[in-house]
């Protein structure tokens, strides 16, 4: 559970603290100490630190890595220098858990152990230390863990937690600044570990830094990944979705949440880019001012809201009613139902739309086929297959659920009667 030590923002919020005591933290083994970091009692032991790197690479990438150690201790712990071999050795984590390597306990001791050789004041290291990194380092959880300013560190790349395909949250330069412009101001060697996990509510995310006192100079931003060319504008509040952060982008590849050109002409991704654009400007607040020169003298968190709980009831309608049938034959034309959001009337895609019968009575009754179907980008489930068993006096029952969207109300709707003959 995380305590925020400043104010927040909806769905776009420049750096922020958030202090979190943490959980299952790893503890370092107290061999062979090398230098001791006048911290919480954490020494730095390159003895451990090379243990835990050959336990969690393969022996070829654990070879590299211990050469990487190797040069930190030569240089001395707390240099320049062993810091910058300690991201290297962090970008190994990195990529490692992106190649799907769950051993949480090692990725968390490597990253522990390069941090107590690197830093030496509590200023500089996680406001908790050793930090939990279980969740940042796992790849079956919504982590996040990367490294960024160095001169093979991505330039300007967003840092997005899990999963890639489908990011939840992101931190990314402001204006078009590289990792390298906004942490020029940084003590050296001018990088850090962007690390995270979903915060303590279910529409907020945490992010910390390394080293915590980092300064950002200009401050970058950190919010949630939209699609525009799937979002539909009733659901641009939704729960877990947020009111399109990162100002600057100009539209997002769909998957990636990456920039891509133009909010000019008329195809339909541009044009929904300007819609998007309309509504930040009804929606969004300004983005929040930080210290000048951005971050400094905080516990390295960022901690972002991405929307109230405020969501959009959906409406289920027949948009083509049942038709009188024979027993046993499929009903045509196929049945339809149109989701709308109550508000807007938008259409709804991804809504999982179920159907059931009852007879003149209101008694369920067997109705045959799949009963179950997704809404299209139109808002339409089809049903092409239906069927009843028995004649009489029947009507159809919906109901749904939006997918991934539990919180969404979506209102029940029953057809009109129609006859089933023998």
């Amino acid at each position: 559970m995380c305590s925020r030590l400043s104010g927040i923002a909806i769905g776009m919020v420049t750096l922020m603290a958030v202090g979190c005591s943490e959980r299952n933290q790893p503890l370092l083994p107290t061999s062979s100490m090398q230098a001791a970091a006048p911290v919480s009692g954490i020494t730095c032991d390159f003895k451990s630190l090379n243990q835990f790197a050959t336990h969690y690479f393969s022996a070829q990438e654990a070879k590299a890595v211990r050469g990487l150690i190797s040069a930190m201790q030569t240089a001395g712990a707390f240099t320049a220098t062993a810091q910058d071999r300690g991201f290297d050795v962090m970008t190994h984590v990195a990529a490692n858990v992106s190649a799907g390597n769950s051993d949480v306990a090692d990725a968390s001791g490597l990253t522990n152990g390069s941090l107590a050789c690197m830093f030496a004041t509590a200023a500089e290291l996680p406001a908790t230390f050793p930090e939990d990194f279980s969740v940042a380092t796992d790849p079956s959880q919504h982590g996040g863990y990367e490294v960024r300013g160095g001169a093979t560190d991505p330039a300007t790349a967003p840092v997005f937690n899990r999963p890639v395909s489908a990011p939840f949250s992101g931190v990314k330069p402001t204006g078009g600044h590289s990792w390298a412009d906004v942490l020029a101001g940084a003590a050296a060697p001018h990088r850090i570990l962007v690390y995270g996990r979903p915060g303590a509510l279910s529409q907020t995310y945490d992010w910390k830094i390394a080293p915590a006192n980092t300064s950002f100079a200009p401050p970058v931003m950190v919010g949630v990944c939209i699609d525009p060319f799937t979002a539909t504008t009733s659901l641009l509040r939704e729960e877990h979705t947020g009111l399109l952060p990162f100002a600057d982008f100009a539209e997002l590849v769909p998957g990636v949440c990456s920039p891509v050109a133009a909010r000019t002409g008329s195809a339909p991704a541009q044009l929904a880019a300007r819609l998007l654009d309309f509504g930040k400007g009804l929606f969004l607040p300004s983005p929040l001012g930080a210290n000048p020169g951005g971050l400094a003298g905080t516990t390295g968190g960022i901690h972002s809201v991405f929307g109230q709980q405020v969501v959009d009831t959906v409406t289920l309608t027949f948009a083509t009613q049942p038709s009188d049938v024979n027993v046993n034959l499929i009903i045509t034309p196929p049945v339809q139902v149109l989701a709308t959001a109550k508000t807007s009337g938008d259409a709804v895609p991804n809504v999982s739309v179920t159907l059931g019968s009852v007879d003149n009575n209101g008694t369920p009754a067997f109705l045959g086929g799949t009963l179950t179907q997704l809404t299209d980008g139109s808002g339409i489930a089809t049903f092409g297959d239906l069927s009843q068993v028995k004649p009489g006096g029947y009507a159809f029952t919906a109901s749904g659920t939006v997918n991934g969207r539990a919180a969404i109300v979506v209102v029940a709707a029953q057809s009109a009667r129609f006859n089933v003959r023998p």
